[in-house]
């Protein structure tokens, strides 16, 4: 559902969106008029492509229903056919979300519509909290895109940075049903203030922190989000004060989608 969901965005993007299963064509044609699935749906009756690419689920035994189904996950190639990234799951239950394959995959930003945003400021520094999708999607992973946009010439310090400088960290805090993973910060340099024995890992220009989020509530109320930060901008000579930020994010939360159940 969320790729027809957000399929515009895909087309509008030049990537074109198919989808490969072991069910019959049949099934696959029933399917899509069920749920409005325009994008293509292939059939691999006998599971004969999943299993030369490798991604056939060896977690389900051979005398289960559904055995021959593959690996939940998604190639993305490029114009020319050859495959840019790859990304698979052991279990169906938790996938990514349809927008960070976009953003992640082919580069497509965000915009301010893509889902719920929150904004705060500092001296040199702008930071937002970014949803990747407009909801939380039942059992879906959803990346949550802390961005610190710095001026030029300044730089936060990162989060094992040590020296006696303060690293920067991201905290989540969610209601019971939100899981939370680890952030994800970018790749640091080294950082040699003048005079200083030892240089530091720094980060700089525009730097954008994932968070992983899972939601596993069945209810569908809204949520928030607590995301708190501790960050110290410096350049070459001097530091600002030491920042302690909240920002406090208001999350839709929606259901998943099922088939029918096969005959």
């Amino acid at each position: 559902m969320q790729l027809q969901r957000h399929l515009a965005e895909f087309e509008e993007a030049g990537v074109a969106v198919y989808a490969l299963s072991y069910d019959a064509s049949e099934t696959l044609a029933a399917f899509a008029e069920e749920f409005g699935i325009t994008y293509p749906l292939l059939s691999d009756a006998g599971s004969e492509v999943i299993r030369r690419y490798g991604i056939l689920n060896t977690l389900v035994r051979p005398d289960e229903a559904v055995y021959g189904i593959p690996y939940p996950g998604a190639y993305l190639t490029d114009e020319a056919g050859a495959v840019t990234e790859k990304s698979f799951y052991r279990q169906y239950r938790i996938r990514p979300a349809t927008r960070s394959l976009l953003k992640d995959g082919f580069g497509v930003p965000l915009t301010p519509e893509s889902g719920p945003v929150a904004e705060s400021s500092a001296p040199g520094v702008r930071v937002t909290a970014a949803l990747g999708e407009e909801a939380l999607v039942f059992q879906q992973r959803v990346p949550l895109y802390v961005r610190f946009d710095l001026d030029p010439g300044l730089h936060i310090y990162a989060p094992d940075a040590g020296g006696g400088m303060l690293g920067t960290t991201v905290e989540v805090h969610a209601p019971e049903g939100i899981e939370i993973g680890s952030p994800a910060f970018p790749t640091a340099h080294p950082f040699r203030i003048e005079g200083a024995a030892e240089s530091l890992p720094v980060l700089d220009g525009t730097v954008e922190i994932a968070v992983p989020l899972i939601s596993t509530r069945a209810e569908v109320e809204p949520v928030m989000l607590d995301i708190r930060l501790r960050y110290q901008a410096c350049d070459d000579r001097q530091c600002f004060l030491p920042q302690e930020q909240t920002l406090t994010l208001q999350v839709p939360l929606q259901g998943l989608n099922r088939a029918r159940p096969r005959s």
